[in-house]
């Protein structure tokens, strides 16, 4: 599962985000599929569900809006604006 990393700082403005590392002193500007892809990276997404509902909310096709999404992440990765999580594994008790 992707996450965002919890040092980046970020505000949305009319469906748009600027994004700020304060260790690197950058900042990041996002579009609205931008920030919308942004704003899934809360832990529980994986790409393809990002994807799969990128494609139902914006007129694209599923494969469009999934090498979309890998780019982004690709460019997160490279500026270290993600974080890897594993995901939970539950006890099932017989």
């Amino acid at each position: 599962m992707l996450q965002r990393n919890t040092g980046i700082l970020w505000r949305e403005l009319d469906r748009e985000a600027v994004l700020l590392d304060p260790k690197a002193g950058c900042s990041y500007n996002l579009n609205a599929v931008g920030t919308f892809i942004w704003k899934m990276l809360d832990g529980t997404h994986t790409p393809n569900h990002i994807a799969t509902v990128m494609s139902e909310t914006y007129e694209v096709t599923y494969e469009q809006a999934l090498q979309d999404v890998e780019n982004l992440l690709s460019d997160f990765r490279k500026h270290n604006l993600l974080c890897e999580r594993a995901p939970a594994i539950l006890n099932v008790a017989p």
